[in-house]
């Protein structure tokens, strides 16, 4: 059970990095290049673009399939690489109109070899370093809070139904039995810009979406990640 656990923090963890999913540089890749462990080698045969998402058809030693990373602009017939995935069956992208019966969520597309990359030590903040979108500034929907007054009164709201409006900064979806979005709406401090909800709902990136849900403090998952405040088991507003 700790192992399921230790293995769903680390994908949690690897969703909250910040959205530049796909590292492009002008360089070839060097042929001496010493790849990470698991690292695997792909190219592109075709894709699909959604708001938020590009859905690539990926070959890989003679076999295809679909991946999904947040969006950007690939090139047929040329190589990438990753190492992280997560699977998904019987998918359904309501923007395709399109059930996919497997998938690749990937979180670390690059056009270079991956290298073994240091261990990245958890934070107890549970923002996982996600980066402050500059000049956003979303108004809240009626009978909505600012997120950043949602992290200043926290102690009076805890435990109770809260609704909040924000820009979808990330998107996880399936991670613990549960989809992650990360809001942002231009208020609150260096430490209370980025909002964590938890839902089964799926949203795109970039969108403005309400929330009601439950607020939740001090929620602890183990091996020392923790989330100082989230709100979960949201619903989309109508």
């Amino acid at each position: 059970m700790k192992s399921i656990l230790y293995f769903s923090v680390a994908l949690l963890l690897l969703a909250g990095c910040n959205q530049a999913t796909v590292k492009k540089t002008d360089n070839k890749p060097s042929q001496s290049a010493t790849m990470a462990p698991g690292t695997h080698t792909v190219v592109a045969k075709d894709f699909l673009q959604t708001s938020g998402y590009t859905y690539l058809l990926l070959t890989e030693n003679g076999k295809e399939y679909w991946a999904a990373v947040s969006r950007f602009e690939p090139e047929k017939g040329k190589t990438y690489y990753y190492r992280d995935g997560m699977e998904m069956t019987n998918f359904k992208s309501k923007e395709l109109n399109r059930v996919f019966d497997s998938i690749q969520f990937i979180q670390d597309l690059s056009d270079q070899p991956v290298k073994e990359k240091p261990q990245v030590k958890l934070t107890t903040k549970g923002r996982q370093n996600m980066a402050r979108v500059e000049g956003l500034k979303v108004e809240p929907a009626a009978g909505a809070i600012k997120i950043g007054d949602l992290f200043a009164k926290k102690a009076e709201l805890s435990g109770k139904k809260v609704k909040v409006t924000g820009q979808v900064i990330k998107f996880s979806a399936e991670i613990m039995n549960k989809n992650w979005v990360h809001l942002q709406d231009g208020s609150g401090d260096d430490n209370t810009f980025d909002l964590v909800v938890t839902t089964k709902e799926t949203v795109a990136v970039g969108t403005v979406v309400t929330f009601e849900g439950t607020l939740t403090l001090d929620k602890d998952f183990g091996y020392g990640y923790k989330y100082d405040l989230l709100v979960e088991e949201a619903l989309l507003a109508k």
